[in-house]
């Protein structure tokens, strides 16, 4: 009966070990919350990764770690997993009233507005929570698992999405030191932190659609409806670069575009810029016609889970084509003058700088390619393409 009592008391606790909680700390005069997980596999004797995961504007903690099923990622990597929560930010003015506009966090970006109304003219700027110390309770809360858990102080993780995605790249800009890798999707650098200088080379995985119908991708505008829109950051491939330049990465990227798997409309690039100082690495995963959403599940050609993994244990797929030795693709006539025949597989093309110029199977017409070498691959396999005119 003994021995019975002290397995149960030991599943008791095991048990408990592994279960989503809720902590709060007082930060800033105001308590906070954020969700813990640690996985059953946790023991204090072996140092455990920890990734943060920040949900977006006027979402909720519970609603981004059920959403993205981050549970599965604390078991399969043994990681502890921090979701923590917001506050809520009102907009007041005087003329036109207050607007609600959920929870926020203070990620460094603040909207100019300029319009007309009636002949007059009117401005204003709108700071989100800017009188929030998001980073001071991001840091406490990372302290109080540092104090509870054996964590792997080389394996600190940041990842959000939209305005969790900002709110990462702040982090790394101003807490690179305790950080070592972020993943920011549907979100870039906040246009108030663009002339900050990173106080440490961290790895950055930036993900974005092309198409983001509520942060555009080519100048990271927001529409404020029939107020027009307006900056709020770096737009995505400058962010990059801001990575890529601060880290000094190679200038050239190796890229790869991920098989098409899904009837969706959707393709998926993924630039790699290798070589930076400490080791560090920046990747940008371009989602051509992808809108503002966690692509994830066997409905989707990638998985956001599986990617940021992926990145931030260092193991993505970034062979790039000028490292593929296979020649069992068949492609004929090679060289070739204006068509090809590579089967019935999808095949990718690249330039030599790694760029994918087409895609296909069966006949291609290749015609719009200009004379010289290419490579053609499909799965693991890559041929050499000579185009001769």
């Amino acid at each position: 009966m003994k021995k019975a009592f002290t397995l149960f008391i030991l599943a008791v606790m095991a048990l408990g070990l592994n279960a989503q909680t809720t902590k709060t700390l007082t930060w800033g005069g105001q308590e906070r919350q954020y969700i813990e997980y640690v996985p059953t596999t946790y023991s204090a004797t072996q140092p455990a990764a920890v990734m943060f995961l920040l949900h977006g504007m006027g979402d909720t903690m519970d609603n981004m770690f059920q959403a993205t099923q981050i549970q599965r990622v604390a078991e399969d990597q043994g990681w502890i997993i921090i979701c923590p929560q917001a506050l809520d930010f009102t907009y007041e003015n005087a003329m036109f009233g207050s607007y609600d506009l959920g929870t926020c966090w203070n990620v460094g970006s603040t909207v100019s507005v300029s319009f007309e109304f009636y002949g007059m003219p009117f401005s204003f700027d709108v700071s989100v929570n800017e009188d929030v110390d998001d980073e001071g309770f991001l840091m406490a809360a990372l302290e109080a698992t540092k104090a509870e858990y054996n964590v792997d102080q080389d394996k600190v993780f940041f990842a959000g999405f939209s305005l969790g995605g900002f709110m990462s790249h702040r982090m790394a800009i101003n807490h690179g030191d305790v950080i070592n890798a972020i993943a920011a999707v549907s979100g870039v650098i906040g246009n108030d932190l663009t002339s900050l200088t990173p106080v440490a080379n961290v790895n950055v995985l930036q993900i974005f659609g092309t198409t983001d119908e509520m942060i555009s991708y080519n100048d990271a505008l927001i529409s404020l409806q029939s107020l027009g829109s307006y900056n709020i950051g770096l737009p995505v491939e400058q962010t990059v670069e801001y990575w890529r330049s601060f880290n000094q990465c190679d200038e050239t990227p190796i890229v790869m575009q991920y098989p098409d798997t899904q009837n969706d409309g959707l393709n998926f690039e993924l630039y790699t810029y290798l070589n930076g100082n400490n080791d560090s690495r920046v990747a940008f995963i371009k989602v051509y016609n992808g809108l503002h959403t966690w692509y994830s599940g066997s409905n989707s050609d990638i998985d956001y889970n599986t990617e940021i993994v992926k990145f931030f244990n260092n193991t993505m797929d970034i062979d790039g084509v000028e490292e593929a030795t296979s020649t069992t693709l068949s492609i004929y006539p090679n060289p070739a003058n204006d068509v090809i025949n590579v089967g019935e597989d999808v095949v990718y093309i690249y330039d030599l700088c790694g760029k994918l110029v087409m895609k296909g199977s069966g006949c291609l017409d290749v015609t719009s390619l200009s004379e010289g070498m290419y490579f053609v691959k499909s799965g693991n396999d890559c041929s050499k393409l000579i185009i001769n005119r």
